[in-house]
């Protein structure tokens, strides 16, 4: 059963409540818990785009130390009033660091925020910030999809923000190159619904899915849900700073090992 956090508080909180959106939670959820295990022992754990904390507070229940990051103030503000206890972070969409110190985390989440997880940055900053045999759950995009050629030639023609840009293909590989290894992928969305799909449909495309086997193809899946552990030794091996561009106002006194929301 999916986080229930009560009655959606945001945008994407509503459209886990549709058809299509329970499924996608659905796998995310069992990627969570599987990565959980994987984990061992809670300690810190870092959520990139946190929306209003449904997964933070899923993690927080369990044991783990939270730091929830997120561009949105107003979202930002829902995640905090869950979960009091989590250390909650402002980021500028333009930002290029995660906001904590190098080997601070132990599990380390990035669930459906696209621009980031297409960004040249992310798999130095990520090997970076978690500790070695750390755990990173994740969703991407695969170009390498019907879907993701769909996507593309509408974009093509209409315009509008840019997605599907890296097959999954290119994210593995920027992943091994980062110091990481792919311990566990799934592959699913691969009928033609919209992200906030309700229609009566949905659930027998999922039952196809599933029959077909779909979810063990993500190199053709157009998402994919996956999990990859930190090997030991990557931060040597691709050269990291030893810590995150901190704004000129913090003080080191006043950290923990990741950055605190300026009041």
């Amino acid at each position: 059963m999916t986080v229930d956090v009560g009655q959606p508080a945001t945008k994407w909180e509503s459209v886990a409540t549709t058809r299509w959106g329970r499924y996608t939670s659905e796998i995310v959820e069992d990627a969570i818990w599987t990565a959980c295990q994987m984990a061992g022992e809670p300690e810190s754990a870092l959520e990139i785009g946190c929306d209003g904390g449904r997964w933070a507070q899923l993690l927080h229940n369990v044991g783990w130390e939270m730091t929830c990051t997120d561009v949105d103030p107003n979202v930002l503000s829902i995640c905090q009033r869950r979960v009091p206890s989590a250390n909650c972070v402002l980021v500028a969409p333009e930002s290029t660091t995660l906001p904590c110190e190098t080997e601070a985390v132990k599990l380390l989440l990035c669930l459906e925020v696209f621009p980031v997880m297409d960004s040249a940055w992310f798999g130095r900053e990520a090997g970076r910030v978690l500790v070695d045999e750390g755990v990173f759950v994740g969703v991407t995009l695969n170009r390498t999809s019907l879907r993701g050629l769909f996507v593309r030639v509408k974009q093509y023609f209409k315009g509008g923000p840019k997605f599907y840009n890296l097959s999954y293909r290119e994210w593995r590989r920027r992943m091994h190159t980062a110091g990481f290894e792919i311990s566990f992928e799934r592959g699913y969305c691969w009928f033609p619904f919209t992200r906030a799909s309700d229609s009566a449909l949905a659930p027998f495309f999922v039952w196809m899915e599933r029959w077909f086997r779909l979810s063990h193809l993500p190199a053709l899946s157009p998402w994919v849900v996956f999990i990859a552990r930190k090997t030991e030794g990557s931060r040597e091996r691709t050269d990291k700073p030893r810590h995150a561009a901190w704004r000129p106002d913090d003080k080191p006194s006043d950290l923990s090992r990741c950055a605190r929301l300026q009041s």
